[in-house]
């Protein structure tokens, strides 16, 4: 737990992203609104379910699930956080850059899940990033390269316990166990500073794999006492301190969604409503048309009108990000009201029915919020059959990116 982190950080008012301005648009048709503050927010409730003496990192891979690494790591060390985790060495060079610009965010550590790979050693040395060994292949060549140097290459050791994706496979894991339980030394040149391993299954809390991966990682860091040890990701450090260790490393929670999306179960409610949004999408509405029952709408006419009614084009399409399964299936908000989306997703554009809006309403409107207050990621994620790590990272640059300030 971070000494910076708030005693009751689940208590402080979750403020909802306000709606972009039409000044916030400039040119372009719609507006990705980010909260850094949010993501702190997130950071310090989830911070604070450990006990003191557990470390709690970020996971911001993926441009952080595409909101902006470089803009948003140096709002969490600020409020405390110590160690990030990338998937690869061009986000950790990307993220040390950044982090480097604020004097007081030097010497955080920056953690590369994918390892390093031939030829990267000098990078990451150079640039003091702490490769994460996937295989006795990568802990045998970064051995060597530390006695090499006479220097200790820093690492952390992965372990797989159950995923079957990365990490030190069974076999692998036996042979550097019984390297240490034969006295010789299997990290000569190395400077271990972890143990990890993953959970697959960390957001439902009646897979029986979340128990046994904690057994067996349990056992693991039995033979390696001198380690701190990971195991939780945000659907592990949302189950507890029992599967926290030393250190957790929550990554979608950070941005307000919840592991278990729309599936929450029990006390998985409670936890959603303490993690504050942190994203909010905006559109220009481009025109709105009276239409005949019969009438279809948009592409190979996939909707067809019952009614006649007032259908509006919004400025957002899949170039943006907006995903192609939305169609016919996911809502906007209009002043408050939701609106169903019809016809097909197009590439700049999607077509909504407002008929059931006030005529009122619609005449002040210049907007509709595609994802925020009324229809979150969850509910997007839901509609669009995905989860809300994809609907994330695949956002596009096409719209505006604006980043709330401190106090927004």
């Amino acid at each position: 737990m971070s000494d910076s982190a708030p005693q009751n950080p689940s208590q402080t008012p979750r403020r909802a992203i306000p709606p972009a301005s039409l000044s916030a648009f400039g040119p372009a048709d719609s507006v990705i609104t980010v909260s850094p503050q949010a993501v702190v927010a997130n950071w310090q409730y989830l911070d604070s379910l450990s006990r003191p003496e557990t470390d709690t990192a970020a996971v911001i891979k993926a441009n952080g699930y595409g909101l902006g690494a470089t803009r948003l790591a140096p709002h969490l060390a600020a409020a405390g956080c110590k160690t990030f985790f990338v998937m690869s060495l061009a986000e950790a060079l990307s993220l040390r850059a950044a982090l480097s610009r604020h004097d007081d965010h030097e010497t955080s550590e920056i953690l590369v899940l994918g390892g390093c790979h031939s030829g990267q050693e000098d990078d990451f040395t150079a640039h003091d990033i702490t490769p994460v060994i996937n295989s006795a292949e990568q802990l045998e060549r970064l051995a060597a390269s530390g006695r090499v140097r006479q220097q200790p290459v820093p690492a952390a050791l992965h372990v797989d316990t159950g995923m079957t994706r990365l990490g030190l496979d069974a076999d692998e894991t036996a042979w550097l166990v019984s390297r240490l339980a034969d006295g010789r030394d299997a990290f000569d040149g190395l400077k271990p500073r972890l143990l990890m391993s993953h959970l697959r299954a960390a957001e439902d809390l009646s897979d029986p794999a979340n128990a046994a991966q904690h057994a067996a990682f349990s056992q693991l860091a039995g033979q390696f006492p001198d380690l701190p040890s990971s195991l939780a990701n945000s659907g592990g450090t949302l189950q507890g301190p029992a599967y926290h260790f030393q250190m957790t490393r929550p990554g979608i929670a950070l941005y307000g969604l919840h592991p278990a999306g729309a599936g929450m179960d029990g006390p998985q409610v409670a936890q959603a409503a303490s993690l504050a949004p942190t994203i909010r999408w905006d559109a220009r509405i481009l025109q709105i048309r009276a239409a005949r029952a019969g009438d279809a709408v948009g592409y190979n006419g996939t909707h067809v009108l019952t009614r006649d009614s007032r259908v509006a084009t919004i400025g957002v399409g899949y170039a943006d990000g907006y995903q192609r399964r939305l169609g016919n299936r996911a809502h906007v908000m209009i002043g408050g009201t939701s609106a169903p989306v019809i016809g097909r997703i197009s590439m700049d554009s999607i077509t909504v029915d407002v008929t059931d809006i006030a005529a009122a309403t619609l005449e002040q409107a210049d907007c509709a919020t595609v994802l925020g207050p009324g229809y979150d990621l969850a509910r997007m994620a839901q509609d669009a059959d995905t989860i809300g790590y994809e609907i994330l990272t695949r956002l596009g640059q096409r719209p505006g990116w604006r980043y709330l300030p401190a106090d927004g």
